[in-house]
């Protein structure tokens, strides 16, 4: 089959990116829904189970099938997988996570964030980045607490720049350090 080797390198890539093995029924299920939500695109638990060979198929793959795989780790399609996977090995990546960009709220608006382990917060955004912490659970944030952020992205760590606490000097903070965000919601 034309093209196996790359194949086999984009389906580790995507294992890679969701943090776990697609080896069983449920993880097949589990990645459509990480396709759906990365990339706004469909695809059957049939057809990635072809992909990674858990069922007969593998070698009549659709290039539209790949490069809506290739799209899940960061590349434009399947022909720019293929002429700069081999380049993936620098220090920088490519942000896959859900993201909400602090520019693209309204003043007033909130956001439920959570990490782990069982850390919940809502911040209200006061405009131009700004934020209000307004309820705290298992977490060092108090309400009142004051940050600038540009955006929460699951599964990264969220840096607080200008925390400031009460009377106290700006500082950096950062949540979610080991794991990131585990969920980031508009309210």
């Amino acid at each position: 089959m034309q093209n196996a080797k790359e194949i086999v390198v984009l389906r580790q890539m995507i294992e890679e990116s969701v943090g776990r093995k697609i080896v069983a029924p449920t993880d097949f299920s589990f990645l459509t829904g990480v396709i759906a939500e990365r990339c706004h695109e469909a695809l059957g638990v049939t057809t990635l189970k072809r992909i990674w060979g858990y069922v007969e198929g593998y070698d009549t793959m659709r290039n539209s099938t790949l490069s809506i795989l290739a799209r899940c780790v960061g590349f434009h399609d399947w022909d720019d997988f293929l002429q700069n996977h081999t380049k993936r090995n620098s220090p920088s990546q490519v942000v896959l996570g859900q993201v909400i960009l602090a520019s693209q709220l309204e003043t007033g608006e909130c956001v439920r964030v959570t990490w782990a382990p069982d850390r919940r917060c809502v911040f209200l955004h006061r405009g131009e980045g700004c934020f209000e912490v307004l309820s705290s659970e298992n977490s060092k944030l108090k309400v009142g607490d004051t940050f600038h952020c540009a955006y929460l992205i699951i599964g990264q760590p969220l840096y607080l720049d200008n925390f400031v606490r009460g009377n106290k000097a700006p500082t950096m903070f950062v949540i979610g350090n080991k794991g990131g965000l585990t969920a980031v919601e508009r309210m």
